[in-house]
């Protein structure tokens, strides 16, 4: 079953495309990715999927329901974490739970204690929250999200700001919940390489649109290491690749430039390769596949014009 699927999602503000045709399709128990830079459009989706916004077209289902009031019924069993937590400063951690689980109508004292030991907090420390680290107060903010037992958990850059101890403990406690409650998550970042650590599908959004959507098996596909061939004419380059190679042990990318993923021709041989047909080659090494790579190639290279 499908838990969050969007389709054809669009959204502007004051002329300016936010949002252009997104479909997404969040399955039940995975961990999805939303992958782009700041300006892709993430939190404008999420927004979206959570009734926060209204897109101008597109269709929205959540748990299969569509319409307003069956959506609302499906957004009120979402647990949500969006722009900074809204904690209580000068309240500990289980005073923090308490007064929004009266505010949430789901006060269960033993159930708030538990999800504080779940997600690493202590429920007798009397710490007040003005005093936690940022990692603290991010964990006390996704048990604040967990208070309604949702099985659908959307977070919206959860990890910004945080020191690399912060982020593992953050990662450590998604990832629990995934696999030992069956939460299913949904979770917006441009931090690619720690995503990719996190996440089993990723939809991919660059200036609105969405670029691909990935599972693992595919992720892992377009990750292997390859021989990276800059050439002076790429016309002729093609000619001889195409004569020494499957269509699929190769690829051309931007700027005069072939990725072979056939390593059984080390760089010597497809140096003399291209030598002998007289393709000009201006560089050529072996490139071993990233995530990190691999996502900043599929939101087309980097480059400084973000909106």
């Amino acid at each position: 079953m499908n838990a969050i699927e969007t389709s054809k999602i669009s959204k502007s503000y004051h002329g300016h495309t936010v949002l252009d045709g997104v479909s997404i399709t969040v399955r039940e128990g995975e961990i999805y990715g939303l992958v782009g830079r700041n300006g892709a459009g993430k939190t404008t989706l999420i927004r979206s999927i959570l009734g926060l916004c209204k897109p101008d077209m597109g269709e929205i289902k959540i748990n299969g329901a569509l319409g307003k009031s069956a959506l609302e019924y499906e957004r009120s069993k979402i647990g949500t974490l969006i722009d900074s937590p809204a904690l209580i400063m000068h309240l500990s951690a289980m005073d923090n739970m308490k007064a929004f689980a009266q505010t949430f109508g789901r006060y269960d004292e033993a159930k708030l204690r538990e999800l504080l030991h779940t997600v690493g907090l202590n429920a007798d420390d009397n710490l007040k929250v003005k005093n936690f680290s940022l990692g603290m107060k991010q964990r006390l903010a996704i048990a604040i999200a967990l208070i309604g037992e949702p099985q659908i958990l959307i977070l919206d850059e959860p990890v910004n700001g945080l020191d690399p101890a912060g982020i593992f403990e953050v990662r450590e406690l998604l990832q629990q919940l995934n696999h030992d409650k069956g939460v299913t998550i949904l979770i917006s970042s441009h931090l690619l390489a720690e995503l990719g650590k996190l996440a089993n599908s990723y939809g991919i959004l660059e200036k609105g649109k969405l670029v691909k959507e990935l599972r693992s098996s595919d992720l892992d596909e377009l990750c292997r290491p390859y021989i990276k061939v800059v050439v002076g004419d790429l016309k002729v380059a093609l000619n001889v690749v195409v004569e020494n190679y499957h269509a699929h042990d190769f690829e051309i990318l931007p700027y005069n430039t072939l990725a072979l993923y056939d390593l059984s021709k080390d760089i010597p041989t497809v140096a003399d390769m291209f030598a002998k047909a007289n393709v000009p080659v201006m560089s050529i090494y072996q490139c071993e596949g990233d995530l990190e790579s691999t996502f900043i190639s599929l939101m087309g290279g980097l480059h400084n014009d973000q909106n």
